[in-house]
């Protein structure tokens, strides 16, 4: 029997050790692969997109509806530039749905004088959203206007007061312009509405008789600039 030295077996544990990492260990006749440290790689999750939809190459396009309660089909819209320019005209599908392409970074309005429609919006913003017109019901409006004069009864509507009051000034007037006035009492109607009646029959009146009936006319005649 020969002597080995402590120093050797010493040696020999650690290179056992050392061969064991890379050398796969028979344990009961089965193999077992060496164990390792893997570090995973740190990921990192992606980025959610927060930019504002930009303008396809056409323009911008806003979408909506005009209702009066329900949706109304077949609705005349104009769409107005911030200096009071018609820029296009569009007309409400059989759903009451319209869709307005080909508009740049501004502001505008979407009018219609026979329901009074006067509808401010800008985009790109408004172009994020659906546009909800909601039209109040009109009793007068240009469409009325138009019929009136049509007949021959033309008048011109007043903010008024509490009741309809009258003089022979008025009795005067309305002879020589062969126009009524109209006061509604205690129960006016939109103000968008009467203005859009009274554009027509002011703009009557000033061709059929020039500016200077003006001077005659109520201060209260709604919409009336002299």
């Amino acid at each position: 029997m020969i002597a080995t030295s402590y120093p050797f077996k010493a040696g020999l544990i650690v290179l056992v050790l050392f061969v064991s990492q890379f050398v796969p260990i028979y344990v009961n006749g089965q193999t077992t692969a060496a164990s390792k440290t893997v570090t995973k790689p740190k990921t990192t999750p992606p980025s959610i997109a927060t930019t504002p939809p930009t303008a396809t190459p056409s323009g911008y396009t806003i979408k909506g509806t005009v209702s009066d309660g329900k949706l109304l089909k077949y609705t005349h819209l104009a769409v107005v530039d911030a200096h009071g320019k018609v820029l296009s005209r569009w007309v409400t599908d059989s759903m009451g749905l319209f869709k307005i392409t080909g508009l740049t970074k501004g502001k505008y309005r979407l009018v219609n004088s026979a329901l009074g429609v006067d509808a401010p919006f800008s985009v790109p913003k408004q172009s994020e959203n659906t546009f909800i017109i909601n039209v109040s019901s009109c009793s007068f409006g240009s469409a009325k206007a138009q019929k009136d004069i049509k007949e021959g009864k033309p008048m011109l509507l007043l903010s008024g007061g509490i009741a309809p009051v009258s003089s022979p000034k008025e009795d005067n007037f309305e002879k020589r312009y062969t126009v009524k006035y109209h006061d509604f009492g205690d129960t006016p109607q939109s103000v968008k509405c009467s203005t859009a009646y009274n554009i027509v029959v002011i703009a009557f009146l000033d061709k059929k008789f020039g500016k200077s009936w003006r001077r005659d006319a109520r201060e209260d005649v709604i919409g009336l600039k002299r």
